[in-house]
């Protein structure tokens, strides 16, 4: 029995059958009289002045006019007052009939208008009803399109992982080969954007699970399978959190409890899938596989963009986008499968395999021969043969599709980096005057509200640019829109950063941003603008003017100025496949030279002044550097020796510096931004290279107390812990954590931390146009370890103490390795062999503009480093700089990190504090072997074919993070002193 809420005197004549056809011709009219008012008095004459059979041939006709080329049918419910005036029960259901006769296979998108979920269901209910006879009944306008989702081959399948389908989803994945166009994963930061989101819980249960864990991905569609148990609760607001938390534009909610985990539910979900292969539409596909136990609240941008055939369209103006002296590689199964009947495929050239190196392309194509095809050519093919695909397996056209969508993804990327520069992040500040808006190119005034605007866009005389542009044009091109975060900060002015958004289109400005406030004193304005994109900073500028009384003459005020101050990405084409961040800080300068921390997290941004930061920074360097002189007292165990007393020390600078940085502001954020805890992933930006802050050292337990009893112990599973990567929750460091010490409290091995140091005052190094640091960008995501290697030494290091890591590395690696004994040889090497591995244990000599590095007894100076000392060409390399204060924190002169980023090292592994040369030198062969076992099990996976992911194959950060919990399990407490400096994203 079906509830028919407020239509029982209306519909009493009907049997639930007819009900539902009677209610579907009352809802289709009705959109149909909102769309064209001028009926409505026709509607009335109609009912007034004609019989039965005039009225349902009217209505009829009129709803068959009404349906859209793609049988989409508008559906509305109807007000009270209209259903007093609404035509008869009957006359409806037999007009929905008349309409049957003449068209089939509708699909019914309801306009709700935002009414009760509680009224509305039990009429979507009978709309499914298989007398209405409809393909579909979704309900279109439950969340606003704005250009934030995408779908792409291959699509995604995905589950949380506390979710008890993950286990499933895992074992599916060992299954799939490329290039099948869907995959079923677990959700993690390394999959930012996903297509289709899977929760087994209700929708209550899934959106309280969101709101207090978040989730690591964002989804297109969320899926929720046990059912919409929403009780007392809001079942609208339900619906808009599950799609806010995952920044989706459609949910389908199963109407009852579907069981979760099983093998009928996994292979429910890859019908789903099939169904969506096969070409069918996302509303279309539904009720092929959940019958009518669903309800689907789907916007009209999700449906075209899930819908296979549009895959094509966009694929055929992705290639004839391309230059015609472009070529893609595929295989003779996919250009069989694509290219129309008339193309001779046999007279393309044929290609040699790749190599077993090149994993990704690799992995995504079909097995079979190869040839290079033009990709106009191939545009033309596909645009002539289109409507002849059948869509009848899986392995046909559409996997064919995502070979060609993922060579044309490998094309576009190594090109963006080549394409102009021609968007600028831009300002303008605005103030009322008598009611209109005026622009304030020269200064502001204090007490006088402002109105500031930033946005991303090309050049225009009523903006003010900054003077290097945006590199928005390396922005992924299969991505329409990208969502940024812009904070706005001025120290003196403000009392908190103001947080907004921008949407950047592919071409074209984005939307503008807006921030009100009043400058409050007399000072010189340093405004910073930062843009974020998924937690990390990618562009910093300073807005500079100055603010002064509205009585002071304007003439020797300098105008208002932009300047770049740290852009910390220059390619973007791969956006779209980048890791989430949980925060990021940009640590700089006020104007009065104070230092400041400002923290953006989630939606929310802070500042702090660190000017009461030294003391413990000052502390934790200093014991660290004790310890660098009796290296014996420390390497007989984790547990033994001093290694309690320097951990419990350490524990309680490092609760210091939590409570500085983190307990008045991060704790605050478990709403809408960083849950302390949970959060695995920190960006920090250094504008200035004596702004290094040793987040590393932060204690996040509650610290130990001072050990004057002898009270104090290591966690009994401390070393369990460290293998483990996470803390048992019922370990006695927890239970009783005054009395404990864990070295799972320490940021340094609980988070990957992301550095990057970058300084406008020093300049572009050589004159050079560009400075181009290395980061993971198109094909180039790997860093490439089995390609030669050098290494140097320091004479404070002896040759016996370095020698077991040559020949470690020797023995592991095919290329040569090779030992520099001076800068010279070092230069040599580079230039002639592009290492790809640079291992150095130099020694930190002079001060600020004169620092230097000694290797082999021979000092050189590393300010404004030439590149042939890092990297001239090819791959770039990875540098473990580790010497003695080489970052130095305490001496307040972190250049030489800058310098080998601005050289081409792709990361640099550094230290950041004092480390005695030959304590250096088992951190490094430690760190080595960990990277490299990690590294040659990739190879082994791109030799055997396997997919990347498969096995979960780990970015640079985490690890290092796995590197350095093993030297520590090795009695290797100096392993805390070491930081990572670039992008936390390549992959080993």
């Amino acid at each position: 029995m079906i509830g028919r809420n407020h239509f029982a005197a209306w519909s009493i004549e009907l049997d639930d059958a007819r009900f539902g056809q009677a209610i579907a011709a009352l809802g289709a009219l009705y959109a149909i009289l909102r769309h064209t008012p001028g009926l409505g008095p026709e509607l009335q004459h109609l009912l007034a002045r004609t019989g039965f059979e005039q009225q349902v041939d009217w209505i009829g006709r009129m709803i068959v006019g009404a349906r859209s080329d793609d049988a989409i049918l508008e559906w509305r419910l109807p007000t009270v007052r209209e259903l007093e005036q609404a035509p008869s029960a009957s006359v409806l259901a037999e007009s929905w009939k008349r309409f049957l006769e003449t068209v089939r296979g509708s699909r019914l998108a309801v306009i709700s208008q935002r009414r009760s979920l509680q009224r509305l269901l039990p009429l979507i209910q009978a709309l499914q009803q298989p007398e209405v006879e409809v393909g579909s009944v979704f309900v279109a306008d439950a969340f606003m399109a704005d250009g934030r989702i995408d779908w792409q081959l291959p699509f995604h399948f995905a589950a949380l992982a506390d979710d008890p389908l993950a286990d499933a989803f895992m074992g599916f994945r060992a299954n799939w080969r490329p290039p099948w166009p869907y995959r079923f994963v677990v959700a993690d930061r390394a999959l930012p954007r996903l297509e289709v989101m899977v929760f087994s819980g209700s929708l209550a249960q899934t959106a309280a699970r969101l709101l207090s864990k978040g989730s690591p991905s964002r989804a297109a569609l969320a899926v929720i399978l046990g059912g919409m148990d929403t009780g007392k609760q809001d079942a609208e607001t339900l619906l808009q959190v599950v799609a806010r938390e995952v920044s989706a534009e459609g949910v389908v909610c199963l109407t009852s409890m579907m069981s979760s985990g099983s093998a009928s539910t996994t292979q429910d979900l890859i019908r789903l899938a099939d169904e969506l292969t096969h070409n069918r539409p996302l509303d279309l596909a539904l009720p092929q596989v959940f019958g009518q136990n669903f309800a689907a609240f789907l916007s009209r941008d999700l449906l075209r963009l899930s819908h296979l055939a549009h895959a094509v369209d966009r694929l055929q103006a992705g290639l004839e986008a391309l230059p015609d002296e472009a070529a893609l590689e595929l295989t003779e199964r996919s250009l069989g499968q694509l290219m129309a009947d008339s193309v001779n495929v046999d007279a393309l050239e044929i290609v040699e395999p790749r190599d077993a190196g090149a994993a990704p392309p690799a992995a995504a194509r079909m097995p079979g021969a190869v040839r290079r095809v033009p990709p106009k050519m191939l545009a033309k093919s596909i645009a002539n043969a289109k409507e002849s695909y059948r869509y009848y397996r899986e392995s046909d056209e559409a996997s064919s599709l995502t070979e060609v969508t993922h060579e044309l993804r490998t094309y576009e990327a190594k090109r963006a980096a080549d394409q102009p520069e021609t968007r600028f992040i831009q300002h303008g500040f605005w103030h009322q005057v008598e009611g209109r808006l005026l622009e304030e190119r020269r200064r502001l005034v204090v007490g006088l509200p402002m109105l500031l605007r930033v946005r991303i866009g090309p050049p225009e005389a009523q903006w003010q640019s900054a003077p290097e542009a945006f590199p928005a044009h390396e922005l992924p091109p299969n991505r329409r829109r990208h969502r940024l975060q812009v904070v706005f900060h001025e120290p003196t002015q403000l009392d908190a950063p103001m947080v907004g958004e921008l949407m950047l289109p592919r071409s074209g400005p984005s939307n503008v941003a807006e921030f009100v406030f009043t400058p409050r004193v007399p000072a010189a304005f340093q405004g910073r603008i930062t843009v974020l994109h998924r937690g990390r900073v990618l562009q910093t500028v300073l807005v500079h003017a100055r603010v002064t009384l509205s009585t002071d003459p304007v003439d020797n005020v300098p105008p208002i100025s932009q300047q770049i101050e740290a852009r910390v990405r220059d390619h973007w084409n791969d956006l779209g496949a980048r890791q989430r961040f949980d925060a990021s800080f940009v640590l700089n300068h006020t104007v009065e030279e104070r230092p400041l921390l400002t923290g953006i997290s989630g939606k929310r941004a802070w500042a702090t002044d660190l000017g009461g930061i030294r003391e413990p920074i000052d502390s934790i360097n200093q014991l660290l550097s004790d310890v660098a002189h009796s290296v014996d007292d420390y390497n007989k165990g984790l547990t033994k020796g001093d290694n309690l007393a320097l951990f419990i020390k350490l524990a309680r600078l490092g609760a210091d510096l939590y409570s500085v940085l983190v307990s008045d502001h991060l704790q605050q954020l478990r709403s809408g931004g960083m849950d302390v805890e949970e959060a695995t992933h920190i960006q920090i930006v250094s504008t200035r290279a004596d702004a290094v802050v040793p987040f590393e050292f932060i204690y996040q337990y509650e610290p130990p107390d001072p050990d004057s009893d002898g009270g104090v112990k290591f966690c009994p599973n401390a070393l369990e812990a460290l293998e483990k990567g996470a803390c048992p929750g019922n370990c006695d460091g927890q239970k009783s954590p005054r009395r404990h010490v864990c070295p799972m409290g320490f940021w340094s091995l609980r988070k990957v931390i992301e550095r990057h140091i970058y300084s406008p005052a020093i300049g572009k190094p050589n004159d050079a146009e560009v400075i181009v640091q290395a980061e993971p960008a198109g094909d180039r995501i790997r860093l490439q370890l089995d390609r030669a290697t050098l290494v140097g030494y320091s004479q404070e290091v002896k040759a016996r103490e370095v020698s077991p890591l040559i020949r470690a590395l020797k023995a592991r690696l095919k290329e040569p390795v090779q030992v520099a004994k001076n800068w010279v040889e070092w230069k040599n090497n580079v230039t002639s062999k592009g290492p790809t591995l640079l291992v150095v244990f130099p020694h930190n000599t002079g001060e600020k503009q004169d620092i230097a590095l000694e290797i082999g007894g021979v000092e050189f100076k590393t300010l404004r480093l030439p590149r042939e000392y890092v990297h001239v060409e090819g791959p770039y390399p990875l540098v473990l700089l580790l010497g003695c204060d080489v970052a130095s924190t305490a001496q307040q002169y972190a250049n030489h990190i800058r310098y080998f980023r601005q050289a081409g090292a792709a990361v640099i592994v550094s230290t950041i504090a004092t480390v005695f040369g030959p304590h250096a030198v088992k951190v490094g062969q430690k760190l080595l072997d960990s990277l490299l076992t990690i590294h040659e099990q990739s190879i082994r996976n791109a030799e055997a074919g396997r997919p990347p992911g498969l096995d979960k194959e780990p970015c640079i950060g985490e690890a290092l993070r796995e590197a350095k919990r093993q030297a520590l399990r090795d009695s290797l407490p100096m392993a805390l002193c070491v930081v990572a400096f670039g992008d936390a994203d390549w992959r080993l």
